[in-house]
């Protein structure tokens, strides 16, 4: 009987399962974009809340996606991946219906957890079931399809996010709900996966990842008002550390560790995951800082705001497409991505002012960190993973992609320890610099990593 549910690649055909995995990819980018434009309307519903509370409105997300990410992979694998995959999608609905309803803040956070939760769920297994339901032939077609969607989101995002706030910010949210339906009607049409044998993976180690993470970043939320020798932020930078060194003691001695830390061994792929983690830094505080900027020191409405912001993603979808045929070496495309975001939180730094006749300088800013962001995650993923064995490419993916959560985590909490609850574009200075600096800093990795193997230096 499960034999017959299971869609066949060459009888039920590929569209059906291109809109299931593609109505997940606009979840996944839709979300990254929607939230930051909609973040200043969501903190004007909680006056009460500070904003180093409301940084977990982004954060939450951020931290349960990377401490969950791998592991869901493996129970994928166990369990089924469409099985995890409709899992995931069912889990972030209710995340979206309870934020979209939300009446309490911390409701609100507990929510974007969920929603956190479930993309972990289905952003590892996606891409896999179209690929496992569809023949050899029409693989680079649903690649297309899949690395087409999520920029045309990306790009659509800021927009429909803009409009959807002017109304109401709890629409962001709302609006998801039916394309999950269409993804869990469609999804039935994918090809579930075998069952592998293996062990559950170390959720316990899930739990401290999160645990280090999340007390890093409440931490420095606080550090501007209370300043680095409060005896309470002490004390959460010391549980943070236990944490990372218990997380990292499990790692290396659990039969199946929540990630595999034997990749390390690779100093390419050590210095990419670095990398990418310190350009998420600054692209993180880039995308929020800029709607803050926008809605909060300009004053714009979100629908204008939302297209002046689509330029960004826009320009780094055609540039990510663009970066994905050329000739140039992984390691080239990460140091140019990460010199173009650095150019770009330069020139917000020196030029921006507090009025808006500065827009075209911030169109400009906006323009060159597309192409920067366009580049730089495709080389330093590429970068990562190119010396690798084939049978770790799944374990690296998955540690570069928790890295990206884990730094844009780091980021939201830096630019709220800057600029708090300012509206003066002076306070955001601070920010530019911090994107500046953290992106020359994920630019200069690359010094130290090895050209990829040639095909015939792999070992067998």
């Amino acid at each position: 009987m499960t034999d017959s549910l299971r869609a066949s690649p060459r009888s039920g055909g590929t569209f059906l399962p291109a809109v299931a995995v593609s109505c997940a990819a606009v979840l996944l980018a839709m979300d990254l974009f929607v939230i930051n434009l909609a973040f200043e309307a969501i903190s004007s519903d909680f006056p009460e809340a500070a904003p180093q509370t409301m940084s977990w409105v982004i954060n939450a997300y951020a931290v349960v996606f990377a401490a969950l990410l791998v592991p869901a992979g493996r129970l994928a694998d166990k369990y089924g991946r469409r099985k995890l995959f409709r899992l995931g999608l069912t889990v972030f609905a209710v995340g979206a219906l309870g934020a979209a309803l939300s009446g309490d803040v911390f409701v609100l956070i507990a929510a974007r957890g969920l929603q956190g939760m479930g993309a972990a769920l289905f952003v590892p297994t996606g891409l896999a079931l179209l690929l496992a339901s569809s023949p050899v032939s029409r693989h680079t077609a649903m690649l297309g399809v899949w690395t087409a969607v999520g920029s045309v989101a990306a790009a659509g995002g800021p927009i429909l996010g803009g409009a959807l706030t002017q109304v109401d910010w709890r629409w962001i949210f709302l609006i998801s709900l039916p394309v999950i339906l269409v993804a869990l009607a469609t999804s039935v049409t994918l090809t579930e996966t075998p069952k592998k044998e293996t062990r559950v993976p170390d959720l316990a180690g899930s739990a401290l990842l999160a645990l280090s993470v999340g007390t890093l970043v409440a931490g420095l939320s606080y550090v501007r008002d209370r300043g680095l020798t409060d005896t309470s932020l002490l004390a959460l930078f010391a549980v943070s550390a236990i944490a990372l060194a218990w997380f990292t003691r499990r790692c290396l001695t659990q039969p199946v560790p929540a990630l595999d830390l034997s990749v390390f061994r690779d100093a390419t792929f050590a210095w990419a995951t670095f990398g990418i983690a310190t350009y998420f830094v600054g692209f993180a505080i880039l995308l929020l800082g800029g709607s803050l900027m926008l809605t909060r020191v300009w004053a714009l409405d979100p629908l204008t705001a939302g297209l002046i912001f689509s330029l960004g993603p826009l320009t780094a979808g055609v540039t990510a497409v663009a970066m994905g045929r050329t000739d140039m070496s992984p390691r080239l495309l990460a140091a140019v991505g990460g010199l173009l975001l650095a150019l770009s939180g330069l020139l917000w730094l020196v030029l921006l002012d507090s009025q808006t006749t500065s827009l075209p300088v911030f169109f400009a800013g906006m323009v060159v960190s597309g192409l920067g962001a366009g580049s730089g995650q495709v080389g330093f993923l590429a970068a990562g993973t190119s010396r690798l064995e084939s049978s770790e490419f799944a374990a690296g993916t998955g540690i570069i992609n928790t890295a990206r959560q884990v730094g844009s985590a780091l980021g939201v909490s830096i630019l709220v320890a800057i600029t708090g609850a300012s509206v003066l574009v002076d306070d955001f200075s601070g920010a530019w610099l911090a994107v500046t600096v953290s992106s020359l800093v994920a630019a200069s990795t690359t010094v130290f990593m090895r050209p990829a193997r040639e095909p015939d230096t792999l070992s067998v």
